[in-house]
């Protein structure tokens, strides 16, 4: 757009000499040099010759963020230079002022204009932005239920900009289960099975919600109940409102449950940081069995509000099965923790507790996918967590261990007050939406409980397989595992398998 014939050869040559040669801007041009250029032209309304396309770029650029998209800057014919070094006359033509209309999506993705007003940043009477406008393909590619058909585009009808968006529904509500197989004894053989299904739906109401609902059984008597709302953009603006619910039984020991509410920030499609209230309560389930004699295991009564801020992030090429790309997740909380004595306990179980304390939470999460080849893929991730603050007690744990945290284990096997897992994977992609993957998770924790400490290094390695069917996608995984005391072992291998079913 900038480059042009600019010297001639007496010019040119003149320059080398060291004389200077000027543009003299007009009265609109010296205008929007003072309000978008890099440089005010001098007092006599002058413009290096040299300097001409760096502030020519500029200029128009931020005259196109600034509701300009038309802008042009033109010179006349160049002449001999006059008394003042003057080659040519430097213009700047803004054009209409355009502001933002409406969006209109072609396909058959549906979607409330108030949300994707707020989510695009694209308001009506709003300036319209050259820099916004490019970005908006980047922006849907975020939304896991839109499937991009054709580039967007931007018509201009008079001094109007329309957004066109050409998208269809991507099939992203989800159902999904496994079956697990577990060895209960080495020595009789007897085996268990394991359970975890889960329920997500994005966009049933066309606000671009997500909704979400989880449940396991990772053990004998245990339940495990995750219900998840996030309603982002609310009312048209980039504040959102989520919450969750987190019901935890262990076997017949005690009961947690978790309240959160969260005010939400969106920013940059997908990514949020939000700011939440969280409450815990927990419960003993046989006080009368409760004694002092069970020394780092025992749990009490206890209610525990937090607040905290978590950040998410996330830049993927596609957000069901990602080839390439990061995402993370970062939550710090604080809180003071009250035990409350059970009457049905014997009093002596409580002595030397302090009844209140203060405490922090540090939780986090990153995951990279990177290409290596054609049909190959590498996955690699980290997560860690840690519990800060005097006497943790043994229900108030960080739970880990299973599919989603160390494969190789039970799920939520593992009791720590400070942990750090990295994994690493390598994906062999024989079709589309189908792969062969081998991987291996370690894993470092600690335990610090009144009176005790434990430590240990875990690690985990397997492979498995994700089909794609008409049904859905099914997968299939076995693990092998290794802590202390315990070596690797096929009798104590872990066999997952379900189905993925996306409607």
């Amino acid at each position: 757009m900038f480059a042009f014939a600019l010297f001639p050869s007496l010019i040119a040559q003149r320059e080398r000499t060291g004389e200077r040669f000027f543009f003299r801007a007009d009265s609109q041009a010296v205008r929007q040099f003072e309000r978008y250029g890099p440089a005010r032209p001098a007092a006599t309304g002058l413009l290096p010759v040299g300097d001409y396309a760096a502030v020519a770029e500029r200029t128009v650029r931020r005259l196109e963020n600034d509701g300009y998209p038309f802008a042009a800057v033109s010179v006349s014919p160049l002449t001999e230079p006059d008394s003042d070094g003057v080659v040519s006359t430097l213009t700047v033509e803004a054009g209409p002022l355009v502001r933002y209309d409406s969006v209109i999506v072609k396909g058959s993705l549906k979607l409330r204009p108030r949300f994707l007003q707020a989510f695009l940043n694209w308001r009506p009477r709003r300036k319209y932005m050259e820099r916004s406008a490019c970005r908006i393909a980047q922006k849907m590619s975020a939304l896991p239920y839109a499937e991009i058909t054709r580039e967007p585009g931007v018509e201009f009808v008079g001094d109007k900009a329309f957004l066109y968006l050409f998208a269809d529904k991507r099939k992203v509500n989800r159902f999904d289960g496994y079956l697990g197989l577990v060895p209960v004894s080495e020595t009789t053989g007897r085996v268990m099975f394991t359970g975890e299904v889960n329920l997500m739906l994005q966009n049933v109401f066309k606000i671009g919600e997500t909704l979400e609902l989880r449940w396991q059984a990772p053990e004998k008597y245990s339940q495990y109940l995750f219900a998840h709302a996030d309603f982002p953009y609310w009312f048209g603006t980039p504040f959102g409102l989520s919450g969750h619910f987190v019901l935890d039984k262990k076997d017949t020991s005690y009961l947690n449950m978790n309240y959160r509410v969260a005010l939400t920030y969106s920013f940059a499609g997908s990514n949020s940081l939000q700011l939440y209230f969280d409450y815990t309560t927990s419960s003993i389930l046989r006080p009368q069995l409760v004694t002092a004699t069970e020394g780092d295991t025992t749990s009490y009564d206890y209610r525990k509000p937090m607040y905290g801020l978590r950040l998410n992030y996330s830049r993927l090429d596609n957000g069901i099965q990602p080839r390439s790309g990061v995402r993370l997740w970062a939550d710090i909380a604080a809180g003071s923790r009250r035990i409350l004595p059970n009457t049905a306990v014997d009093a002596d179980v409580y002595a030397g507790l302090v009844m209140r304390t203060t405490h922090y939470r540090l939780q986090g999460e990153i995951t990279g996918f990177v290409p290596i080849a054609k049909r190959w893929g590498w996955v690699a991730g980290a997560s860690g967590g840690m519990l800060l603050g005097n006497q943790q007690i043994y229900n108030d744990l960080f739970r880990i261990g299973g599919t989603r945290t160390l494969q190789g284990f039970d799920e939520m096997s593992l009791y720590a007050s400070s942990y750090l897992t990295a994994m690493t994977e390598f994906r062999f992609w024989f079709a589309k939406l189908s792969y062969i993957n081998v991987f291996f998770n370690a894993a470092w924790y600690e335990r610090k409980l009144s009176g005790s400490y434990y430590y240990d290094y875990p690690f985990g390695f397997g492979l498995g397989a994700t089909f794609h069917t008409k049904a859905g996608n099914f997968y299939i995984s076995y693990a092998l595992g290794q802590q202390r005391n315990s070596p690797v072992s096929f009798k104590t291998g872990k066999i997952h398998f379900g189905l993925d079913v996306r409607f």
